[in-house]
């Protein structure tokens, strides 16, 4: 065992590049609505409307997801960050949205901003003595905190890191407030101690002011009809 973790140890001191994955549009494609929040869901059969895109939108890149979420992969180069885009799904529909990501010594945060939820996910990364690096676990974001113009800020409280917009949210994200040239976000996961910040990119805020332009609760939001409850 002691020799397995030096060889561990060491493969990740010589080790220059990340064995943290990019996050690409397969990863947010593959979660089924009724596994959120196992332990507390009571709905046994939902029916969701698929979501659509009103206008056109002749200048921003358009994404069809046409495959298995396990063969796709596609990465960060031919996914772009920060930057508004069309993602067309076969089963939920069309929305826009931006992909941000974020990370330090020790964490990693992934986020996808669409006009009908956001999902973001956290990680704990491992420092090689190089430069190296390697996600260790996975940690459940429950709770979302977001800026307002007013002086407060809103807590948005999700399942399994997803989280619903509505139009508290999307007023929010479509002029959300710099501090001294810097935008963050509050995100709780399982465990922590409460509200912990996270730095949002300026180019994702700006693409915010696209994705979240003219929000408009009936077409926008997500449209579930719940068939049957569990007793």
């Amino acid at each position: 065992m002691k020799i397995k973790l030096f060889a561990l140890m060491a493969l990740q001191a010589v080790t220059p590049f990340s064995f943290a994955y990019e996050t690409g549009p397969e990863i947010f494609g593959k979660e089924n609505d009724l596994e959120l929040c196992v332990p507390t869901r009571r709905e046994e059969y939902v029916k969701i409307k698929k979501t659509t895109l009103d206008g056109k939108y002749p200048n921003i890149q358009r994404f069809i997801i046409d495959e298995d979420w396990r063969s796709q992969g596609l990465d960060s180069d031919e996914f772009p960050l920060s930057k508004p885009l069309i993602i067309e799904n076969p089963i939920k529909g069309e929305t826009l949205a931006v992909f941000d990501r974020n990370y330090n010594k020790t964490f990693r945060v992934a986020s996808f901003f669409g006009r009908s939820e956001i999902r973001i996910s956290e990680q704990s990364v491992f420092q090689g003595r190089l430069g190296g690096r390697a996600t260790t676990g996975s940690n459940d974001v429950n709770a979302l905190a977001l800026l307002t113009n007013d002086g407060s800020y809103v807590v948005v409280n999700g399942c399994d890191g997803v989280f619903d917009v509505n139009k508290t949210v999307a007023n929010a994200l479509a002029d959300y407030p710099m501090i001294n040239g810097k935008a963050f976000i509050m995100i709780s996961s399982y465990g922590s101690t409460g509200l912990r910040i996270n730095e949002i990119g300026k180019k994702t805020v700006n693409a915010w002011k696209t994705v979240y332009k003219n929000w408009n609760e009936e077409k926008d939001s997500i449209n579930k009809k719940l068939l049957y409850e569990y007793q």
